[in-house]
């Protein structure tokens, strides 16, 4: 009897471990997301960023988050912006002198290489920075006002630390960052013959000519079956 006691006990405390097991790892990850929830500032479209010293001010046209923003040497910093619509940007550092700038959109795409755009809208003529933290040594700028694609050194350029300076906009900007495929960024740190650092681009360019010459092939045997058809 003590003996089936004894077991009924450690089965009984075995379901109680396995049942407690189980509702915290079910409530963990709310618990988990709360916390990281809470830890975000909610941003609207009507908060303003302003920059006393500089005459100039931030403003986004979205509702979205953040987890940190600050002021630092006239440029507002940033951190986890996160945009409706947009995918999350984890570092954001974006300036205005003599303007008011309103961003309305940014995306970061990495399916072949890391690129971005940033779409921003500007009142008053004055100079605005950006620097999105991306490696201006792996990849090209581009920037349009309205749907002018302007020439660097025409209104913008751009730094080794990869922050863009806008001087001559005063409307809509658009700043677009091509980044270049891995595969084809010689930084001289490999002594592998050119054919083989760039294999992916030679088997795909082969590949396209060999299909291009087959396609010619059959297009030119058709056609000849068909002229003595007629």
């Amino acid at each position: 009897m003590k003996i089936l006691t004894a077991v009924a006990v450690n089965r009984d405390l075995t379901v109680v471990g396995i049942t407690a097991f189980l509702m915290i790892g079910l409530v963990l990850p709310f618990t988990y997301h709360i916390v990281i929830a809470q830890s975000d500032v909610d941003l609207t479209s009507t908060d303003i960023f302003d920059i006393p010293a500089l005459n100039g001010a931030i403003r986004f046209a979205v509702n979205g988050t953040y987890s940190k923003a600050s002021l630092i040497n006239g440029t507002w910093n940033f951190e986890n912006l996160h945009l409706n619509y947009s995918r999350p940007l984890d570092n954001l550092k974006v300036s205005a002198q003599n303007s008011k700038i309103t961003i309305i959109s940014y995306w970061r795409f990495n399916i072949t290489s890391r690129s971005a755009f940033l779409r921003y809208r500007v009142e008053g003529q004055g100079k605005q920075t950006f620097n999105i933290n991306l490696d201006p040594e792996r990849g090209e700028w581009s920037v349009v006002f309205d749907e002018v694609y302007m020439g660097e050194g025409n209104g913008w350029s751009s730094s080794p630390d990869g922050t863009l300076t806008i001087t001559g906009a005063t409307s809509n900007v658009t700043i677009w960052y091509y980044g270049f495929p891995s595969s084809i960024i010689d930084d001289g740190s490999s002594n592998q013959p050119f054919y083989e650092q760039h294999s992916v681009i030679c088997a795909t360019a082969v590949a396209i000519a060999v299909t291009l010459t087959f396609a010619i092939v059959v297009r030119i045997r058709n056609q000849k079956r068909l002229g003595k058809t007629g």
